[in-house]
């Protein structure tokens, strides 16, 4: 483990409230599990899953007595976490981390990662992009980092390869208190790759307004290893202004792209893609403005400095805890006819922002599904071990009993839906 890894350990171990407050309870002395079962009302998977990541880091540390572990603040880790804290976070003249490099950092300015954002509203074609790009950079040191609102990782299936180094963050967006500090620690993990792209794919329901502030928080771990090349927002040609309706992160992806993408272009008329450049504009009048059709772009982009076209101040992202939509996940053993399917989806695609996940057909195999709007794509995939979809809701847990219902009238087959 180098030093990188060794600090994120200790930032990972702070970043979520169910550790936090076993630490409070740590304060006064050393607990048994059991004890802390109970203050916490968690499960025995999560606790031992919490106390894992707290002991990784050196803060706790833990001893067998009979069935059951005893925990205790360690003395040298906590002294060693805030002495940690208090260098990272001391002002000095000069950069600390050219004075006192971390291991793997990078001083010459034509070595740092070349690091792009990549946004765009559900459906909007960001895996499909990002595939051209990693095809057309094959060859590259390339890495990415992909981040998705729901615990099933479908996009990242879609993107893993052999070949490419990928960091996953699920469970909600990168920009939010959340997960921020999983996002530096990842970008600091990354930073010891020594990689000449890192392309970030942030979640559809990402609002990136605070992207450049992050990115700057990062070089505490990482140093000078990044030079941010822009935020390329994609534009879903097709359902862009029902989008924009319903939500203000939408807007605010536009707002702070540096370069706006209009994919699935070849299903509309020149007359909408004229009123698509004109709505752009309006919310950002300064982005480069390109289109796409299956992915296929001209990348001549990344020879080009698109920080020239930027357009708005860093500010506070409409992503929290509290404006998070409502994501469940679905398990289905057997295989299911497709008319059934699309009736199944089609009974609940005005309830959700986003249906994704991969099926087996009968009489077709393995099959990937998307629902984006009111439109339901179907196309082969590689065979899965068992068929999986999310969904992210647009009413909240109303959408748990409206799932169940469609599906039993529709399907009518044994189904797992979990959160």
């Amino acid at each position: 483990m180098n030093q990188y890894e060794k600090d994120a350990a200790v930032f990972r171990a702070l970043c979520d409230p169910n550790r936090l407050r076993v630490l409070e309870l740590l304060r006064s002395g050393e607990k048994c599990a059991c004890v802390l079962l109970s203050e916490l009302n968690i499960s025995q998977s999560t606790l031992s899953h919490h106390m894992k990541i707290l002991c990784e880091s050196g803060i706790v540390k833990g001893r067998r007595e009979g069935k059951w572990t005893h925990y205790s603040l360690s003395e040298a880790g906590s002294q060693a976490a805030a002495e940690l804290l208090q260098k990272l976070t001391r002002i000095e003249p000069s950069p600390v981390l050219k004075d006192v490099p971390y291991e793997g950092s990078r001083d010459m300015e034509n070595e740092k990662t070349k690091l792009y954002v990549l946004t765009g509203f559900l459906g909007s074609g960001k895996t499909t992009v990002l595939l051209r790009l990693l095809e057309a950079l094959k060859g590259k040191r390339v890495g990415v980092i992909q981040n998705e609102f729901g615990k099933l990782s479908i996009d990242g299936e879609i993107l893993r390869n052999d070949d490419i180094k990928m960091v996953e963050i699920n469970r909600g967006s990168i920009f939010c208190s959340c997960l921020r500090l999983n996002f530096v620690q990842a970008l600091a993990e990354m930073a010891a790759q020594n990689f000449e792209y890192l392309f970030i794919e942030s979640s559809g329901l990402g609002d990136p307004s605070n992207v450049e502030e992050i990115l700057a928080a990062s070089e505490q771990l990482c140093g000078n290893a990044y030079e941010f090349k822009g935020a390329i927002c994609l534009v879903d040609a097709v359902n862009f202004f029902d989008q924009l309706e319903d939500l203000e992160t939408v807007y605010r992806q536009l707002k702070h792209c540096n370069m706006a993408v209009l994919t699935k272009t070849d299903l509309v008329d020149e007359a909408r893609i004229r009123s698509l450049k004109e709505k752009i504009c309006e919310i950002n009048p300064v982005c480069e403005i390109r289109t796409s059709v299956k992915g296929d772009l001209d990348l001549s982009f990344l020879e080009e400095d698109l920080m020239k076209y930027r357009w708005a101040e860093s500010e506070e992202t409409t992503n929290s805890v509290e404006t998070k939509p409502k994501t469940l996940f679905m398990e289905f053993s057997g295989e299911v006819e497709q008319e059934k399917l699309q009736a199944f989806i089609g009974e609940i695609q005005d309830d959700l922002y986003r249906a994704k996940g991969f099926f087996r057909i009968t009489g077709k195999g393995w099959n990937q599904v998307d629902l984006v709007g009111h439109r339901i794509d179907i196309r082969p995939c590689p065979e899965k071990p068992v068929s999986e979809m999310v969904f992210i809701s647009k009413i909240g847990p109303a959408v748990i009993r409206k799932i169940f219902g469609a599906w039993e009238d529709k399907v009518g087959l044994p189904m797992q839906l979990k959160n």
